[in-house]
């Protein structure tokens, strides 16, 4: 029941236990101080701790440890991004100012996934800069190459010409990042083809971002868009695992630089 309770309140009912204020056998009215209409179920939950042993002091440590959880809890908490319109009292974050933070915040590495890109030198010349910076910044790429509908250009061919494009477009800068790319979304048969579709970004993986998002200006901006930010290093380890499991497998190749 302690869920119930503020962490002023939590906060303020250790105290008690630690002074003594407050036990077991003390009247109900004393428990409305710290929990208000949960004043019942408080002083239950104090009966049935110190029925399996606990002191007040023990009861008082296990309260604040509930209050220390319960703050590391809301630091870790995921955060709404969203590109699109504000709408009064639900909090957000911006799409790119988001990522463009990421970028500038990442030291070691730099994980990207994205299906679709869209001068991309305007959103990603912030993390050029941040390698320039640190030059042991590792930057990886996992993008989509796609074949359109009716086109009967080699796997080659369409290669080349997305290598050339991304760095025309995308990243006009040397050295370019790691490229990987689904070369089943090459294949001319389309019950084979399949395609990249993830929209990540990972940094140093302790931060991660998910989302809806592509890597476009509008996207970015202005279309209407959801994603979760969350600085959960075992989440963003697990995804940079999945990622690279799939390049040394070769089910991700490395696009020519």
């Amino acid at each position: 029941m302690l869920a119930e309770l503020s962490a002023s309140n939590l906060a303020a009912f250790a105290t008690a236990l630690e002074a003594d204020w407050v036990s077991p056998t003390s009247p109900e009215k004393i428990f409305r101080t710290y929990a208000g209409d949960h004043a019942g179920a408080l002083r239950q939950w104090l009966r049935d701790l110190t029925g399996c042993g606990f002191t007040l002091p023990q009861a008082a440590r296990l309260v604040h440890a509930v209050i220390a959880g319960r703050a590391r809890d809301q630091i870790l908490a995921p955060d709404l991004v969203v590109s699109g319109p504000d709408v009064p009292g639900v909090p957000t974050a911006d799409t790119y100012s988001v990522v463009q933070s990421l970028f500038q915040e990442a030291t070691s590495e730099v994980v990207v996934a994205g299906y679709a890109f869209y001068n991309g030198k305007a959103l990603f010349e912030r993390l050029h800069e941040q390698r320039t910076r640190n030059p042991a910044l590792k930057i990886i790429f996992h993008v989509d190459v796609p074949r359109r509908h009716g086109d009967t250009t080699s796997p080659e061919g369409l290669v080349k010409k997305y290598v050339d494009e991304f760095r025309l477009k995308h990243w006009p800068w040397e050295p370019l990042p790691e490229l990987y790319f689904d070369p089943r979304a090459l294949e001319s048969d389309s019950k084979i083809r399949a395609s990249l579709h993830a929209k990540v970004v990972s940094i140093d993986r302790r931060k991660l971002l998910i989302t809806s998002a592509n890597f476009t200006e509008a996207a970015q901006q202005k279309n209407i868009e959801l994603g979760v930010l969350c600085s959960l290093p075992y989440l963003a380890e697990r995804v940079c695992s999945y990622f690279e499991g799939l390049r040394k497998q070769g089910l991700l190749r490395k696009l020519p630089s």
